[in-house]
C-alpha cells in the first residue's frame, strides 16, 4: 500500500497522523462499516440483474451510474439508521438461528429487489430471475455460520464451533451448484459464472481437514468475486467500492498498524474481520 511506503510505522510522521484517524476508526467500529461492502453488492446485484434482462449482451454500462449511486446511498442510510442500531444485520458476527437466517435473506431479497427498481424489466420475470441469486446468498451465508475468534495471545485466528461443518458447508456448495444450474437454464452470464468460481471455495472447505484459512476463503473471495462480476456490466460500481475499500484500509494502518481489508488470508492481527 502506498500509504506504508509514505508513513512508515515507528516513524514520527506516522505517529502524527495516526490522531487524525482516530475518530474515523471509532466510527468504522461503532457503525460495522465494513457490512457495506454486501449490502451495497446485494443492492446493486438488482440493478445489474435488471439491465441484463434487457440486454443480455450489456457489457461496460454507465447509464446506470447515478440511479444506482442514488440507491447505494439511501441503504447506507437505513443501515446506520436502522440495521446496524438494532443489529438486524449480524451475518459473520455470531451464528445464526434459523430466524434469523430468514430475516438476513428477506433483508437480502428486499436489496435485490430495491436495486432493481426503475429498470425496465418485466416485475415477474425479474423475480424469478432474482430467486437463484437469493440462493447464491444463502450458499455464501452458510459459510459466516462459522464465526472467526481471535487468540490474542498467539496472534492467530481460530474457528471456535466447527459443529454442524457437514450441515452448513455441504448446503453451501449445494446452493452454489443450483446457482450454476439455474444461470444456464436462465441464460445469465453473472450468475452462472460467480457460482461457478465461487463452489470450489465451500468444496475446499467442506472436504479437506478443518482449517481456519479454508474459513477464511471461503468467506472473503466470494464476496469479491460476486463484486467485481457485477462491476463488468455496472463499472461504476468500482467507484463506491474502491473508495471504501483504501478508506477501512488506511483508517486501519493508522489506528492498528495493519494492512486490512487485504487479499491476504493469513491474518494475525486484530482487525474487523468478522464484519461482512
Amino acid at each position: 500500500m502506498l500509504v506504508e511506503r509514505i508513513f512508515p510505522r515507528d516513524t514520527k510522521r506516522y505517529t502524527d497522523t495516526q490522531k487524525l484517524f482516530e475518530k474515523s476508526g471509532n466510527f468504522i467500529e461503532k457503525f460495522s462499516v465494513m457490512k457495506l461492502f454486501i449490502i451495497w453488492s446485494l443492492t446493486t446485484c438488482g440493478t445489474v440483474l435488471s439491465i441484463g434482462l434487457e440486454n443480455r449482451f450489456v457489457y461496460w454500462d454507465w447509464s446506470s451510474g447515478l440511479a444506482g449511486l442514488v440507491r447505494l446511498a439511501i441503504v447506507s442510510v437505513l443501515f446506520f439508521f436502522i440495521l446496524q442500531p438494532n443489529k438486524l444485520w449480524t451475518l459473520g458476527s455470531k451464528r445464526l438461528g434459523v430466524n434469523e437466517l430468514a430475516s438476513h435473506t428477506l433483508m437480502a431479497s428486499a436489496l435485490i429487489f430495491f436495486g432493481g427498481i426503475g429498470g425496465g424489466a418485466e416485475l415477474g420475470r425479474f423475480i424469478l430471475n432474482s430467486i437463484p441469486y437469493i440462493f447464491g446468498f444463502l450458499g455464501a451465508a452458510l459459510v459466516f455460520q462459522f464465526p472467526l475468534k481471535l487468540d490474542e495471545s498467539k496472534g492467530e485466528w481460530f474457528v471456535e464451533n466447527w459443529e454442524h461443518k457437514y450441515y452448513y458447508l455441504g448446503g453451501s456448495s449445494l446452493f452454489f451448484s443450483v446457482g450454476i444450474l439455474a444461470g444456464f437454464y436462465l441464460d445469465d452470464p453473472v450468475l452462472s459464472t460467480v457460482a461457478m468460481v465461487n463452489l470450489p471455495f465451500s468444496m475446499v472447505a467442506l472436504i479437506f481437514p478443518e482449517h481456519v484459512r479454508h474459513l477464511q476463503r471461503a468467506r472473503f473471495f466470494p464476496l469479491f468475486i460476486f463484486s467485481l462480476f457485477l462491476c463488468v456490466r455496472a463499472p461504476w460500481f468500482l467507484i463506491p467500492l474502491i473508495i471504501l475499500f483504501f478508506f477501512i484500509r488506511t483508517v486501519n494502518y493508522f489506528r492498528y498498524g495493519i494492512a486490512y481489508p487485504s487479499f491476504g488470508v493469513d491474518f494475525d492481527e486484530a482487525a474487523l474481520y468478522n464484519d461482512v
